[in-house]
């Protein structure tokens, strides 16, 4: 597949689920258009928002074959691929090979501690050789319990295939000191922030984009956040980063570490965009959420 350009607001979309935890997709379809017609610039499946690894490998597919049909080529789409293993993550990439996808994205392994950054690399090269398909490191260690060093995110920023690196580590030092070493437009890969507090200083200092669980309620914000970055508007951008943060931490409240997947879903329910805001156990529900 031809490669399209990693940049500007990437949405990591929830995955809508029927009451037995199924996909539900009815709304699946309006959840990409909604998102596409908002303005996104890429959209993200499967990921730490879209409860991928909640989800049956059978499932996994299900929901990469049906966003790829469904999405029709309008924006890019990243399918991730994230397994506890590196024969898992191979086997799952090509079991989805058929799927018009731009990019699959991984992490590292999880579950299991891998404290040598040579075991990291190795899986991450080894996923990139197994594919014609770009792909993007999801550095998480919050989630997948693997701290990934810069000098090694460096490394596979590098590697043969890697279209990019996004990082949701919250390590600010760690992601500057990649953007120090590649000025933009002139990098091997798209250098993007997850971590929805930094956005506006993340894009002023040379990130090439963003990519948000919770904006998926707020693209308009990170639309006038992106643009007032790029135009070199500093004032404006902190002034949209400041309206995104007040917003989402209004929508998860105070307990956001617990149900900020239910409660995504519930913004979107009440919205008509999804059909229920359904979450796959043991995710919490919040009444009232």
């Amino acid at each position: 597949m031809t490669e399209r350009q990693l940049s500007g607001v990437v949405i990591a979309m929830p995955t809508p689920l029927l009451d037995d935890e199924e996909i539900d997709l009815a709304s699946l379809h309006r959840l990409i258009d909604h998102t596409v017609s908002e303005g996104a610039n890429a959209i993200m499946i499967g990921g730490t928002m879209g409860e991928g690894v909640a989800l049956l490998e059978g499932q996994k597919r299900k929901l990469i074959e049906a966003a790829s049909v469904h999405n029709a080529g309008r924006v890019p789409l990243l399918a991730t691929v994230s397994e506890t293993s590196t024969k898992r993550c191979i086997a799952f990439i090509r079991s989805i090979a058929d799927c018009p996808v731009d990019y699959v994205v991984c992490t590292t392994p999880f579950y299991n501690r891998f404290p040598d950054a040579t075991s990291i690399l190795s899986h991450v090269k080894a996923v990139a050789e197994s594919t014609d398909i770009p792909v993007v490191f999801y550095n998480a260690p919050l989630s997948t319990g693997n701290p990934v060093d810069v000098d090694t995110l460096d490394r596979i920023l590098n590697l043969d295939n890697i279209a990019g690196v996004k990082d949701s580590s919250t390590n600010f030092r760690a992601f500057m000191e990649l953007l120090r070493r590649y000025p933009k437009n002139n990098r091997p890969g798209a250098i993007m922030q997850g971590d929805e507090a930094v956005f506006d200083v993340s894009l002023l200092l040379g990130a090439d984009g963003v990519v948000s669980g919770g904006g998926v309620v707020f693209i308009h914000l990170l639309l006038q956040l992106l643009q007032a970055a790029f135009s070199n508007q500093p004032e404006a951008a902190m002034k949209w980063q400041r309206k995104l943060t007040e917003e989402l931490t209004a929508l998860l409240g105070n307990h956001a570490g617990r149900d900020w997947v239910f409660r995504i879903k519930s913004r979107l329910f009440r919205e008509g965009i999804i059909t229920n805001p359904n979450v796959s156990a043991p995710f919490y529900k919040q009444a009232n959420a």
